[in-house]
């Protein structure tokens, strides 16, 4: 989540997209809709982009253009030329015709609208012949196996995924310390190291009830209580190795629940750990995983 990346597509710069991965790891793209791409390679990415360009262009004889406003047509009768007309769809998305009167043309293939005005003029002609014929048209839209609607030309596009920043990768300690904040991990990090950077812990602490919150499987967090002894600044009896987006908690004496401390010492102090740095689920209970 925060990561920052272009879309660049060479044959249409018009598509080109400055994109940021949102908390819940996902970005929005134009026509294509909602992309998951958290926890993915960039080619990985870039693959499904196209993929997702190729379906809404649709196949070769399986796309049919859909008229829109400011559409340009000519109505065409072979066999009685007087009634031809040059006609453009009007922003409510109708054509105003001679004999007929109104008929609704948007959203409509060119083949729909002229079987419609087929059964129009049969009202007042024996076996009317009639031709539509787009003169020029404002939009690529096509109409793609006969159901969703895509855009034609997007199949040849080949878009490009490239990453421009990347959200530094965080630690987070909370609590009975007397610097709280974010620190920044490096490999070999450790819980002493990083309580030592948060400048130790208060009289107030209890290191007894100190836990870690880390990101598990499906983004839940698990609760990891440490059961460290009181004197564990002094003479620490283990070390733990830290991972990137833990949150270190070191709560006040005399606290009750989780909830209470991740409220306290945690979410108030780092609402942004709450709302989107971890983009995460807590599962708030007792002080057991």
């Amino acid at each position: 989540m925060g990561d920052e990346f272009d879309l660049r597509v060479p044959d249409a710069p018009q598509f080109d997209l400055a994109l940021k991965v949102r908390p819940d790891g996902k970005v929005s793209l134009p026509m294509i809709g909602t992309l998951h791409v958290k926890g993915r390679s960039p080619e990985d990415v870039q693959d499904e982009v196209r993929e997702r360009l190729n379906a809404l262009s649709g196949g070769p004889g399986n796309r049919e253009y859909l008229l829109h406003t400011n559409d340009e047509l000519e109505i065409k009768f072979p066999y009685m030329p007087t009634l031809n007309e040059s006609v453009r769809v009007r922003p409510d998305g109708k054509l105003q015709l001679q004999m007929v009167g109104v008929v609704q043309a948007e959203g409509l293939s060119p083949e729909e609208l002229q079987a419609q005005l087929k059964q129009r003029y049969a009202k007042f002609l024996r076996s009317p012949e009639v031709s539509v014929l787009v003169r020029s048209f404002g939009t690529q839209n096509v109409r793609v196996g006969g159901e969703g609607t895509g855009r034609a030309g997007l199949a040849n596009l080949r878009p490009n995924i490239i990453a421009r920043s990347t959200q530094a990768t965080q630690v987070f300690v909370g609590g009975e310390v007397a610097r709280p904040g974010v620190l920044a991990y490096r490999p070999g990090l450790s819980l002493l190291q990083a309580l030592i950077e948060a400048g130790g812990q208060l009289p107030s602490g209890d290191v007894t009830q100190m836990v870690i919150l880390r990101r598990g499987a499906n983004d839940k967090v698990e609760v990891f209580p440490l059961r460290l002894s009181a004197t564990y600044f002094r003479a620490p009896n283990k070390d733990i190795q830290l991972q990137p987006f833990d949150v270190v908690l070191l709560p006040k004496s005399g606290i009750s629940t989780l909830g209470d401390q991740l409220n306290q010492y945690v979410f108030n102090l780092f609402p942004l750990i709450r709302n989107s740095a971890l983009g995460l689920s807590y599962n708030l209970r007792s002080n057991t995983p």
